[in-house]
């Protein structure tokens, strides 16, 4: 959990980091964000669609919990890097003697290649370096969420965290919520049976937002003198939106509780960059370009399976939990549960 917490701020200073990607336009700016950007839509995604429960059976009427919880998706290698001399872009290319193998936000800490922008004639105007990954393979998810138990064998989930400074990178948010209902009411002689059955959807959305300072190459001036730019107010807006089902099997003792399931989910993940951004031109000139990226992208949607615990101490509870989908999930956590 300490872990994820640490990482959630190293991606927000990293996200801040595509303001360079805009000094060739929308264009191609909007090609290298999507690459550099991919494990967020699954990542998040997969983080957020676990941890939604502590056991298969609901909460009893009126019964509650209070968890902080984390999740950490496990970026394939594949999805860590990729390799810029494959995206088609029109105004940069890979500078000579370097690499055009760049990581991802969730690859290696080490700098990308420096890039030449160029004119539309291959003249350079100016370069840049891409920017590192974070160094952790994983995207983290931390949430705090609270159940309780009502009436026909129910428990509703909610998931909340206030929309929050991260330093000067930026800030983050959650909310989302689930719902998990008993199906061994419904079964015939249902209540003979040694375990407990029962179906869950959950829903959450997360917003991450980052502070970007992209300004003017020195010395350059506005191609436009009736349009010198206000760069002052940049920012990168994200959200990420997931959906989750799934049927759970477990049992329940007074000390320990286990289950395993097996769902669906989805996830889709949107970004804007907004303000006033300089592309650099010919002749130590620039333009101003407004809002200039606006993308979604869709997670990899996938059948999963998933299996946790929960170890209750008096009132004092601990929680585990793996997902095994497209990203490998572990989620953690700890919290107060009341019946």
């Amino acid at each position: 959990m300490i872990t994820a917490f640490f990482a959630t701020g190293s991606a927000y200073a990293q996200l801040g980091d595509i303001g360079a990607f805009l000094r060739a336009g929308a264009d191609d700016a909007t090609l290298l964000t999507k690459e550099y950007l991919k494990p967020f839509p699954t990542g998040f995604g997969t983080g957020l669609n676990a941890g939604w429960t502590e056991e298969a059976a609901p909460k009893k009427e009126l019964g509650f919990s209070l968890q902080i919880r984390s999740s950490l998706a496990l970026v394939p290698t594949s999805d860590q890097e990729f390799d810029i001399s494959t995206l088609g872009l029109n105004n940069m290319e890979v500078a000579p003697g370097n690499s055009s193998i760049t990581p991802t936000i969730a690859g290696n800490d080490s700098p990308g290649p420096e890039m030449i922008v160029t004119d539309d004639n291959g003249n350079e105007l100016t370069r840049f370096n891409m920017p590192e990954g974070t160094g952790f393979a994983f995207v983290p998810a931390p949430t705090i969420q609270a159940s309780i138990g009502l009436i026909k064998n129910t428990d509703v989930t909610v998931r909340y965290f206030p929309q929050t400074d991260i330093s000067d990178f930026g800030s983050f948010g959650v909310l989302g919520g689930a719902i998990k209902h008993d199906i061994t009411q419904w079964i015939p002689a249902g209540s003979a049976l040694p375990v407990d059955i029962s179906l869950m959807a959950g829903f959450n959305r997360i917003t991450v937002d980052g502070n970007l300072d992209v300004q003017p190459d020195p010395g350059a001036i506005p191609n436009d003198p009736s349009n010198v730019g206000d760069f002052s107010d940049q920012a990168v807006n994200t959200s990420t939106n997931t959906f989750v089902i799934n049927a759970l099997v477990g049992k329940s003792l007074p000390i320990i509780s286990g289950y395993v399931g097996a769902g669906y989910q989805k996830s889709t993940f949107d970004l804007d960059v907004n303000g006033d951004y300089p592309v650099s031109l010919p002749l130590n000139r620039y333009e101003v370009v407004n809002d200039p990226i606006s993308f979604s992208l869709d997670g990899e949607s996938s059948v999963h399976l998933l299996g946790g615990f929960r170890v209750k101490l008096g009132f004092l509870a601990i929680y585990g939990e793996a997902t095994l989908a497209n990203y490998f999930t572990a989620n953690a956590g700890v919290g107060l549960s009341f019946r």
